[in-house]
């Protein structure tokens, strides 16, 4: 599994990338970039996945004008909830 830090730091984002391994519906596919200030690790897809206390959640850039993001928390491989909303 290969996990890169933002800053070229030692990759403590490993954990992170483990506690969605732990939680989502699918393992992710990497390589793995981690913001250890966020929580938050980016999968091979670009999608954003935040660690919080049991469970996680992957937030998704829509494919279209209006800039639509999805936001899906998981917990122990099962979703929980779907969010579809504007970042304007």
């Amino acid at each position: 599994m290969l996990v890169r830090t933002l800053d070229g730091s030692e990759a403590a984002g490993l954990q992170l990338v483990l506690e969605v391994v732990r939680h989502a519906e699918e393992p992710p596919e990497g390589p793995w970039t981690a913001d250890l200030g966020m929580a938050a690790v980016v999968d091979g897809s670009g999608a954003v996945w935040f660690v919080g206390e049991g469970e996680v959640a992957r937030l998704v850039p829509l494919v279209c004008a209006c800039e639509h993001v999805e936001y899906v928390t998981y917990i122990e491989g099962a979703e929980i909830s779907r969010t579809v909303t504007s970042t304007t």
